[in-house]
């Protein structure tokens, strides 16, 4: 290849990624508002899509990153064309994803697969001391299994799932806990997300737990049920002392579908666990609804 075919293929690129971009834009405008774009050809490396991972292009030295900021809504249920929109956007940002390597949750440097960290960073996880996995305990509940301590760089992967809807980053999750807790988790007959209220669900379009559940029951050949229902709405546990999480009153759950768990072992799957006040809840509703044993899984715990 002549060195100017290789330059024009070098500068083709970024063009098309500019070219996607503003068509994301465009299918999207009616939805979600009015878009700024910035699209740079230089060393530096950034940008965010509206809850999607940042986006760069490392070719033949030259490097385009973009952003993009919206508008509130102004339909907060949404409606047929948004939807339509919603989903030729990402379409879109996945043709993008294919063009730019994801960037790292924390330090924006390119990421590996696993997790949305680059290796510095996927280094600096701090998994639980040898067997404390195996040997902790919440209330309520037979068992807690664990693999990592919530710290950073793990919170910028937990609330990138929370909060930004990167269900990828439930795959992750769960392909970790298969491989290094296989063993303990396949002792459960049945898998069950925590759950949450349907209006702060509505209000984030997913629930988290869910999308580490899903994928996880699917490894370890376990069936997924959602029998289990957050009844209050209550205040968010986020920002809340140990001892006002303990004592919350607004922590309730039934269990809608009793058959799906009767004298069965449950594996309860949560993000992160902090005092066990709520999966401790929720153990105690699945058992009083007719189950043999809970375990409990989290992605993490944070140090108390």
């Amino acid at each position: 290849m002549t060195s100017r075919k290789r330059k024009l293929r070098a500068a083709a690129v970024p063009a098309l990624a500019t070219v996607l971009l503003l068509l994301a834009g465009a299918a999207s405008a009616g939805a979600q508002g009015q878009y700024s774009y910035t699209v740079s050809l230089g060393p530096t490396f950034g940008g965010s899509l509206d809850g999607e991972p940042d986006g760069g292009l490392d070719h033949a030295g030259f490097l385009a990153s973009f952003s993009w900021r919206t508008q509130p809504r102004t339909c907060f249920y949404g409606s047929g064309a948004q939807n339509v929109c919603r989903l030729a956007r990402r379409f879109l940002t996945f043709a993008l994803w294919l063009l730019l390597p994801r960037p790292c949750l924390t330090c924006s440097a390119p990421a590996e697969r696993e997790l949305g960290l680059c290796k510095p960073c996927r280094r600096l996880l701090e998994s639980p001391p040898r067997g404390a996995a195996r040997e902790d305990r919440l209330e309520g509940s037979d068992g807690f299994f664990w693999l990592w301590v919530y710290r950073p760089p793990l919170d910028q992967v937990i609330l990138g799932l929370k909060y930004r809807r990167l269900d990828y980053l439930g795959r992750h999750i769960a392909d970790e806990a298969s491989t290094r807790l296989g063993i303990e988790l396949r002792r459960a007959d049945v898998l069950v997300p925590m759950p949450m209220h349907w209006r702060r669900r509505l209000a984030r379009g997913h629930n988290h737990a869910e999308s580490i559940a899903r994928p996880l029951a699917r490894r370890l050949g376990r069936p997924l049920s959602t029998a289990l229902r957050r009844r209050t709405l209550g205040r968010p546990q986020v920002g809340r002392g140990r001892r006002q999480r303990l004592v919350n009153p607004g922590i309730a759950f039934t269990c809608g579908r009793p058959a799906a768990i009767r004298d069965r072992v449950v594996l309860l799957v949560d993000d992160v666990v902090t005092t066990g006040a709520t999966a401790g809840k929720a153990a105690h509703a699945l058992k009083a609804a007719g189950a043999g044993k809970v375990i409990v899984f989290a992605a993490a715990r944070t140090q108390t």
